[in-house]
């Protein structure tokens, strides 16, 4: 029985392969040349290590000055990031809020980002993460591509362990395929998933839906969660893949804070709309069964409808990396595909039953 539910399971996974491929074939990127005014809101605590090259890329954008700000807020940090931000308070544009408080019915980063929004002046707001590096062209991307009828913008960043590493690694191939979920997700107006180290909306939009209101209690969810609450309010939404707008973002190599990040990032599935529970968990089962499959090819139980799928699903997914890979520039991440064959449904699997099982650490 095992052979036939796979292959009945693989039909739908073409599928669910198509509709992303003809989600990244067919969006198009807005252009507008009005320039526009542009809010950027970043949380920092703790970041000591990162906030020096976080501001450093700042105070080279290339934009309009009286049209922009920066608006960096110091989240209960204990470290020496309050006296590094100081240094930049007024200059480029950098409005600095000590927050030391807290705010009734929100948790963790979601009270500080408030506080960023509330003291936005402009209705295009911008979000990127302290332990980010942003290209000079950022902002006169995101206001060519936030016409008058954009309310959602989503860019791609590449992760480094350290500013001087290469980008060729396991982690942004996974990166990559969650990316292209993502853009799939805005273009079919299903978003799946999200990521607050690039993305954009407007101050009206959030404040159209409610806010944080119903996920403030959570310690994550203000990228993908808050999408999906403002999905409803949303003209139009999409993914932009060129490099003008991509940041980097600087991982480290502590593997324990990474381990936790991904249990946080899967520990929202009871809180998903249902299309994104059915997806998660039809994703999990097929995984399972390709490895059962795999298992049993190996004992010299290979059978020609066995290979038929496998096949199928391998060109299918190999297409899927080439078209989205090649969109956002970074092709050569494709060639870890046969290493990624493998070893990405096994992490997925683990984290998928990890996350739900609960009890992260975050910073």
């Amino acid at each position: 029985m095992l052979v036939p539910i796979f292959a009945f399971g693989t039909a739908f996974y073409l599928l669910f392969i198509l509709l992303v491929c003809a989600a990244l074939w067919k969006q198009k990127v807005p252009r507008d040349g009005d320039s526009k005014g542009i809010s950027v809101i970043i949380a920092a605590r703790n970041e000591e290590i990162n906030l020096p090259r976080l501001l450093k890329s700042l105070s080279a954008l290339v934009y309009p000055q009286n049209l922009y700000e920066i608006i960096i807020i110091n989240d209960h940090s204990t470290d020496a990031s309050m006296r590094i931000l100081a240094e930049y308070n007024g200059k480029h544009n950098i409005r600095l809020i000590d927050f030391q408080d807290s705010l009734p019915g929100l948790t963790g980063k979601k009270a500080a980002i408030m506080n960023g929004i509330n003291a936005a002046r402009y209705d295009i707001l911008a979000f990127t993460d302290a332990d980010c590096v942003v290209p000079p062209s950022w902002l006169s991307r995101i206001n060519s591509s936030m016409d008058n009828e954009t309310d959602y913008l989503l860019g791609f960043s590449i992760m480094k362990r350290n500013p001087g590493a290469g980008s060729m690694r396991l982690r942004n191939f996974e990166r990559g395929v969650y990316y292209a979920l993502a853009a799939a997700g805005l273009y079919w107006r299903l978003p799946v998933t999200s990521s607050a180290c690039n993305m954009v909306y407007r101050k009206s939009l959030f404040d159209q839906a409610g806010g944080f209101n119903g996920i403030g209690h959570l310690a994550s969810g203000d990228d993908d969660l808050l999408l999906m609450k403002m999905m409803k309010y949303i003209r139009k939404a999409c993914f932009d893949p060129s490099p003008e707008m991509q940041v980097v973002s600087i991982e480290g190599t502590d593997l324990a804070k990474r381990h936790q990040t991904n249990i946080r990032r899967a520990s929202k599935f009871f809180h998903h709309p249902w299309w994104v529970k059915a997806l998660s968990v039809f994703i999990f089962l097929y995984f399972l069964l390709f490895y059962l499959l795999v298992i049993r090819s190996l004992l010299g139980g290979f059978t020609f409808l066995a290979a038929y799928s496998l096949i199928s699903k391998t060109i299918a997914e190999i297409c899927l990396i080439l078209l989205h890979f090649s969109k956002i520039r970074h092709i050569k991440l494709s060639v870890l595909y046969p290493l990624q064959l493998l070893l990405f449904p096994a992490q997925f699997l683990f984290y998928a039953v990890r996350g739900t099982l609960g009890g992260y650490r975050w910073k």
